[in-house]
């Protein structure tokens, strides 16, 4: 499949620092950008876990940070040294220079202030780079191997629709190779239930 997925993961034990000892950077924000083993806050009909080996082999290199995924407001890069990336066992982990440009102190002021608090990345997985099952009724897709890493981002709006209609594509395949009427038994239970 290879296509980009997105996924907006809520700040939680987000460091910030303020200033730095040049005028190149406003402060410097942290925390992670993939949580492993933990299921999506809401990516539409079905649940996401990336799985703590889905990292594994794969180029961190040249990721970007960015805001709301838009290429145009670059706020740092693995290769500048401005953003650090690093995995753990709890997932990975990210701090990023915020720029001292207009976007930047934007950026940071707007965290700060507590209006930005999601950070997202954008991903690819190859076929069969994922799994899907069923939990409770509701689909589950596990992300075993991500492909490529290519940006985080902090937002302002959860990109979930991009990212549905794409993983939806993939929650589709699989079910193509299970039984037709138990997914649909399934799906408008879960539906019936969440319009009650």
């Amino acid at each position: 499949m290879n296509e980009l997925d997105e996924r907006v993961i809520h700040f939680k034990d987000l460091e910030i620092r303020d200033g730095t000892e040049t005028n190149d950077f406003v402060g410097q924000i942290a925390g992670y950008a993939i949580a492993f083993n933990s299921p999506s806050v809401s990516a539409g009909p079905f649940i996401e876990y990336i799985d703590k080996t889905a990292l594994n082999g794969v180029d961190l290199s040249n990721v970007l940070a960015l805001y709301d995924h838009d290429y145009s407001n670059v706020l740092g890069r693995v290769t500048a040294g401005t953003l650090k990336l690093k995995v753990d066992a709890k997932g990975l982990y990210f701090e990023l220079d915020v720029p001292n440009t207009t976007l930047g102190n934007d950026i940071y002021k707007q965290i700060k202030l507590g209006n930005l608090q999601g950070v997202s990345f954008g991903f690819s997985v190859d076929d069969g780079g994922d799994s899907w099952s069923y939990q409770d009724g509701k689909p589950v897709r596990a992300v075993e191997q991500i492909a490529s890493l290519k940006e985080i981002s902090v937002v302002s709006v959860p990109a979930y629709e991009a990212t549905t209609v794409q993983a939806t594509r993939s929650l589709n395949d699989w079910q193509k190779n299970n039984n037709y009427k138990e997914k649909v038994a399934v799906y408008m239970k879960g539906f019936n239930n969440d319009n009650d």
